[in-house]
């Protein structure tokens, strides 16, 4: 740092972000890179016994918690005019709220169970992106998705997750297009495994926890999971570095798909 505060540096300083989902696992990790780097960070969520105690003490950056049903339109629309009453604008919106029914061949999935997914998934990216872009154009911001190893090389007994994170890179695209004439980039992350709290839940409950995991990271090149606060980073560098980036998916898989391997 190069000031007395130790400000000058920060890469996010005085930004705004609105990140949904942002109270656990992988948005849990983008809300605390931004605030690291001196963000204003509007997090939107229905946990509230996380979110109530969020903090930003000490910290560069700050918390805002909105609770937010991000399945219904009318709450997001008022969380986002909330950001705005708040901060006077946005800078950068990450869509990252998200859910996973499992492993389940498509005789066990409902087609309610997968209107539901794609209502979570993919409709609320929509809906968020919708209403936040007037404010983006403005500031010529960004939008970042998160998608998922499975938005492109899919996986064994999950057709419905497939099919919504396969929608939000197509959504991540087509929207780049559009709003490259107002100077707002459109981008995604796409994880595969994330050590996350969830993670670890059902990890334990099919047992032989360490196993389960050295089994999982050996489907990485790196041959370890990934932690919340590199996708984090990955975030970062879309919001705030990749100014000639638009429509892409960044991989932040450790090389899973890459070379061969064996088959579940």
């Amino acid at each position: 740092m190069s000031d007395a505060n130790g400000l000058q540096n920060l890469r996010f300083r005085n930004k705004v972000a609105i990140v949904t989902g942002g109270c656990c696992g992988v948005g849990r990790g983008c809300v605390d890179v931004l605030v690291d780097e001196g963000g204003k960070v509007a997090v939107l969520d229905i946990n509230d016994e996380v979110g109530t105690s969020l903090t930003s003490d000490g910290l560069p950056g700050e918390l805002f918690f909105i609770h937010c049903d991000m399945n219904k339109e009318d709450d997001i629309k008022s969380a986002i005019e909330k950001v705005v009453e708040k901060y006077g604008h946005i800078d950068c919106l990450v869509n990252n709220v998200g859910t996973n029914p499992g492993s389940n061949p498509i005789d066990k999935l409902t087609v309610q169970g997968f209107r539901d997914l794609l209502n979570t998934n993919l409709v609320s990216y929509f809906a968020a992106s919708k209403y936040a872009l007037p404010y983006l154009r403005k500031t010529k911001g960004c939008i970042v998705n998160t998608g998922s190893i499975g938005s492109s090389a899919a996986a064994l007994e999950m057709p419905s997750y497939c099919a919504s994170k396969g929608g939000t890179i197509a959504l991540t695209k087509a929207l780049a297009i559009d709003e490259a004439k107002h100077g707002v980039r459109v981008n995604a992350v796409s994880p595969s495994i994330v050590d996350t709290p969830l993670f670890r839940k059902v990890i334990k409950e099919w047992g032989e926890e360490q196993a389960q995991i050295d089994m999982l990271a050996s489907f990485t090149q790196l041959g370890r999971l990934s932690l919340p606060r590199e996708i984090g980073k990955a975030c970062l560098f879309l919001a705030v570095d990749a100014t000639f980036t638009t429509g892409e998916e960044l991989m932040c898989t450790g090389g899973s798909e890459i070379g061969y391997g064996v088959k579940q």
